[in-house]
């Protein structure tokens, strides 16, 4: 077989093989709504009264967020954080112009 049939082949198994799986897919990304083929997690009066205090709740004072901190729960780890994160990043820019600077030039 020539180079771009083997490509169109290819091509071919992974688009059918691709098909075949969305349906398995699918299934797992619903399968956290009720069982047996049932897809809402409640009635619809359930569901409304849910939506509702969602919005009650989020209109509350202080409902910002999720309440989870992104960073930790006070400033110190924070700092620590941030500061392990730019001693990282600073070692890897360093060591790459320092590479730069000391690289043996390729002979043409």
């Amino acid at each position: 077989m020539e180079k771009p049939s083997i490509m169109a082949a290819s091509a071919i198994v992974i688009l059918a093989g691709s098909l075949l799986m969305v349906p398995s897919i699918a299934q797992f990304a619903s399968a956290q709504y009720g069982g047996a083929g049932d897809t809402t997690p409640g009635s619809i009066e359930e569901q409304l009264e849910l939506a509702k205090e969602k919005i009650s709740n989020a209109q509350q004072s202080g409902a910002y967020g999720s309440g989870t901190p992104m960073l930790g729960t006070n400033i110190s780890e924070t700092v620590l954080f941030i500061g392990i994160l730019v001693a990282i990043f600073g070692a890897v820019a360093g060591m790459f112009f320092y590479r730069s600077r000391t690289a043996k030039k390729a002979t043409a």
